[in-house]
Parts: C-alpha cells; structure tokens; sequence
C-alpha cells in the first residue's frame, strides 16, 4: 500500500512537471517571445516539407521587400523561401545555410551580401541583429554554435528566450495578434505569403541626387570593415570547405546616393572577393537598368522596393534563377502543389491590396500579421 502511494505521489509530481515544461514551451515559443515578421518568416521556413524548397534566399531586409517567392513560383515554377531577417549580419549566414542543407536539398542558394557591407562593429555586433535570427530557430548544435561564436552575455538567454521577453505582455494586445498568426500559421501548416512584407509608400527620389543611372562602369572599390571581411571570407571558407557549388551572390536594388555611395564601392570589392573562391556575383546595383525597376516608383524608401518594385525585381532575378542556374522543374507532390497554387493565389491578392494602398495613398506595413490577412483575403 505504502509503495502504491509513493508511485502515485511520483506520477503526480512528474504529471506536473510536464504540465509546467509543455506551457513554459508555449508561452516560449508563442507568447513571451519577441513575436514579429522576422520570427513569422523563420518559423514558416520549418514549416515547409523536407526537400520541397528549391531555392534558398538568405540576408536581410532588402530579401524579403524585393523578392515575393509565391510570384516566383507562378512565373517560373519553382519553389523557394527567404531566410532573411530584419538587419540580417554576415555571421548568422554559415548557420543560415547549415540549417537550410539539414531541412531542405536546395539547387540554388541566394546569397544577398548586404550582412557583409555595414561600415560600423555596432551594426555587425548588434545584439538584436543576432537575435532577430538566433531567436527564432529551434536547439540544435547549429544554434548552440552560432550563440557560442558571436553572444557576447547571458548565453542562456538565447536557449531559454522566456527570460529575456518576460514582460512582453505590456504589448499586448498587439503581442497577441502575432501569436495567432503564428498559431494560425502552425495548423494551417505553411505560410501563404513566404515571408513577404511590403510598405505602401513610393519614395520620392527627386529629393536625392541619385546616381544609378552612371554606376554601370564605376568600378572603384572600398575596403570592407575588417570585422566584415573576416566573417565574409570565413562564410566563403565554409562554402568551399562544404563543397557548395550552388550558392551565388547577388547584391539586391538600392537608390545609390551621396550618403550611401561608400557603400556601393564596397559592393564593387566584394564582388572581387566573391571571385577569388569562383562565385557568380550579380551586382544588380551596377546592373540596375537591366532590372526593369522604375527609380521614380519602386522604392519605397532608397534600400527597399514597394509592391510595384517587388514584383519587377521578382521577375528580373527569377528569370535569372530559372535560365541559369535550375537544372529541372520542381518536384512537389499533389499536396504540395495545392499549397503552393494557393500561395501564388494569395500573392496576387496581396499586390493588388498593395496597389489600392499605394494608388490612394494609404501607407503601411503589409506583411502576414492576421489583421493585414484578412484585407488581403478580400481580393481573392
């Protein structure tokens, strides 16, 4: 008798326990967290079906605002997703490509070099730069390595991230509308938009001198901040060392002004470092009139393309992607194609919800928060 209380005390304690682990991992993985677009995009990414993703896009902000892979994958057939987080820096790329060979069988990865391009440590060593990615990937030793390589402090923040956002439940209830499109997200079982995001503002670039129209044979170069190139040269050691022969560097879109002409000579040395390990790199700053962009409506603001832009670039490098670089048509089964049918279907509802913004006047974030959803889902 006495053995059959202590078992049954057992059970209940452990009972508990497991009950305490699974809604701490709830309240982790949903509500204590820093839920935004960034962790939406990375937590749709392992959504997707294991070898179901043809083409990887990895970088930062300018991924995500210029590129829409439910119109690629309407225009050209093939399937992809943008591993891209807001002020993405160059040391989250090795682990970026790690995790994308051990979820997914890529043809082609899409390297967008902005993360090795910043001028200052503070941008490469951001903390929330770090985290916008780290944060937002499961535990496994990838993580544990990119912590371990570049968290400066409080390490275990980074595994147990509920005691770094504990008290973000004073932004609610704006916090809690991220937690449902993910939950929303979770059941449904993928992402309709990839990770697309928008801002329906046209940037008026009479207000610039801009000098797009002249960078074509400007081949001056800038070195890159040592930092950068360090971390830039270790991510192509890794490449070669992995044996990737299906990685190309691409530097997206940009209105090139005084303020960020630095910049665009560092964009040229990097090309020259890129060639060095034998990489294409596509500098489609230099390339610009090639794009099919239209300078005076496409931006945004001078580092991002709005709607109209997002869907000339979208064809201009998916044309790319598809003559040069895939070598067959995806292979989905009838489940897969369903989604990504229905994913191509909602695109096309997004940019023109995007257009009537844009038409009058109305700006804002259109990303897949679940109220933005819901407008969108009126034009299908």
């Amino acid at each position: 008798m006495k053995n059959k209380k202590y078992i049954l005390r057992t059970v209940k304690i452990l009972s508990l326990l497991l009950a305490l682990v699974v809604c701490i991992g709830f309240l982790q993985e949903y509500v204590l967290c820093h839920a935004d677009h960034n962790r939406e995009r990375v937590f749709g990414f392992y959504l997707e079906p294991r070898n179901s993703v043809d083409v990887v896009l990895i970088g930062a902000s300018e991924v995500y605002a210029d590129y829409a892979a439910g119109y690629a994958y309407e225009k050209y057939g093939y399937t992809s997703y943008p591993i891209a987080t807001q002020s993405n820096i160059i040391q989250n790329y090795k682990t970026q490509v790690k995790e994308a060979m051990r979820t997914q069988n890529p043809k082609l990865i899409v390297v967008e070099v902005n993360g090795a391009l910043y001028g200052s440590n503070e941008n490469i060593e951001s903390e929330a730069n770090l985290r916008n990615y780290s944060d937002n990937i499961p535990f496994n030793s990838n993580k544990v390595e990119l912590v371990s390589n570049n968290a400066t402090s409080d390490r275990l923040e980074y595994y147990m991230t509920i005691s770094k956002y504990h008290s973000v439940w004073k932004d609610f209830p704006k916090g809690l509308g991220w937690t449902r499109t993910l939950l929303q997200d979770k059941l449904r079982g993928y992402t309709y938009l990839k990770g697309a995001k928008s801002k329906t503002a046209i940037y008026n670039t009479s207000k610039v001198n801009n000098y797009n129209s002249t960078l074509k044979n400007d081949n001056k170069t800038k070195n890159l901040n040592p930092t950068s190139e360090q971390y830039f040269r270790e991510f192509l050691d890794f490449c070669k060392s992995e044996n990737l022969d299906n990685v190309v560097f691409v530097r997206f879109p940009h209105v090139v002004t005084k303020k960020t002409y630095d910049r665009f000579h560092r964009s040229n040395e990097i090309g020259n470092i890129i060639a060095e390990y034998g990489y294409d790199y596509i500098n489609c700053e230099k390339d610009f009139e090639d794009t099919g962009i239209d300078i005076s409506k496409d931006f945004y603001n001078a580092e991002h393309l709005n709607a109209y832009g997002q869907r000339h670039f979208t064809e201009y490098l998916g044309q790319i992607i598809r003559d040069r670089y895939l070598k067959a048509d995806s292979d989905l089964d009838a489940t897969q194609k369903e989604r990504w049918d229905t994913s191509a279907k909602y695109y096309d509802a997004y940019y023109k919800y995007n257009v009537d913004l844009l038409e009058s006047g109305k700006c804002k974030q259109v990303s897949e928060y679940y109220s933005e959803l819901k407008e969108i889902e009126k034009y299908l």
